[in-house]
């Protein structure tokens, strides 16, 4: 499988709300480095970290939506880089952020993510409150 297809497959899944298939992408020893300055910044290690930051955000707008935009994926051999708008909605109010998330794959696995926001001023404090 090519980084690009399992990326694809990844993304499908998070899309439908599959997170079981989505997480089942994630390598057990993959890193995760999410910016900022919120106690959920910083680097995790291991699938259940990657896991756990994201079902964080997923738990706190549970009672809204969180929408995911695709807006453009760049693809080289081992690194996938998704361009997205995430449209957070909650409490009739909507916070909208542009990332981009930095994909390695190796062995039909992802083993590393980077996150680089657009607005990280906007993005610390969503997490703020988390």
């Amino acid at each position: 499988m090519t980084a690009r297809e399992l990326m694809t497959a990844y993304l499908d899944a998070a899309r439908r709300d599959d997170w079981d298939t989505a997480f089942g992408y994630f390598a057990e020893d993959i890193v995760m480095r999410v910016p900022g300055r919120s106690r959920l910044a910083g680097d995790r290690h291991g699938k259940q970290a990657a896991v756990d930051y994201i079902q964080t955000m997923r738990e706190h707008y549970r009672e809204g939506r969180i929408e995911l935009e695709l807006v453009d994926m760049l693809e080289g051999d081992e690194r996938v880089a998704l361009l997205v708008v995430e449209r957070f909605h909650r409490d009739g109010e909507t916070v909208e952020i542009r990332r981009a998330n930095v994909y390695r794959v190796e062995n039909d696995a992802i083993v590393e993510i980077t996150i680089f926001e657009a607005d990280q001023y906007a993005v610390d404090d969503l997490t703020s409150e988390i």
